[in-house]
């Protein structure tokens, strides 16, 4: 909703609503002193313009809770873009025969293990992983009460004996 107001130079003010925009196309002085001040005395009056037409242009709402709104319309300036809109990548064969086939990718979750003994992420699988605690307990305690049907080896129960071929 481009509108314009007279200002007291002459010249209307422009606004965008939607954006809460005043423009001012006055040119400003080229006075070396209070140049500041002038600047302030501009942004003031262009400030008051913008509420003033705000309040008169825009419909107010009172919602449930007792509070003002002010209902803006559609922006009508067109804010320019540091850079263009990326332009769409094209997609590759191997893309174009996955989505034809309906093939997905695999998700890569649940290839971490937290271990408490460790207090730690490990693998689940390979290297460093969860399996290869067994060889950390190279020293086990026997009890000497122990039945003698039980493995004599101290990890007897970790793997399972090899049979001789015969």
């Amino acid at each position: 909703m481009a509108d314009n107001t007279n200002t007291i130079k002459g010249q209307p003010f422009t606004f965008d609503l939607g954006h809460l925009l005043c423009i001012d196309s006055n040119p400003l002085p080229s006075l070396k002193e209070d140049k500041e001040a002038v600047i302030a005395a501009t942004a003031q009056s262009c400030a008051q313009s913008l509420i003033n037409q705000l309040l008169t242009a825009c419909p107010i709402i009172r919602s449930s809770d007792g509070d003002l709104q002010i209902k803006l319309p559609e922006p009508t300036f067109q804010l320019p873009r540091e850079k263009p809109v990326p332009k769409e990548k094209e997609k590759t064969k191997w893309e174009k025969f996955a989505e034809k086939k309906g093939i997905k990718a695999k998700k890569r979750d649940g290839k971490l293990v937290y271990d408490e003994a460790k207090g730690d992420w490990v693998p689940k699988y390979g290297y460093k992983g969860q399996k290869s605690d067994a060889n950390d307990d190279w020293l086990v305690e026997v009890d000497e009460k122990a039945d003698e049907a039980r493995d004599s080896k101290p990890h007897g129960n970790g793997k399972a004996k090899k049979q001789k071929k015969g």
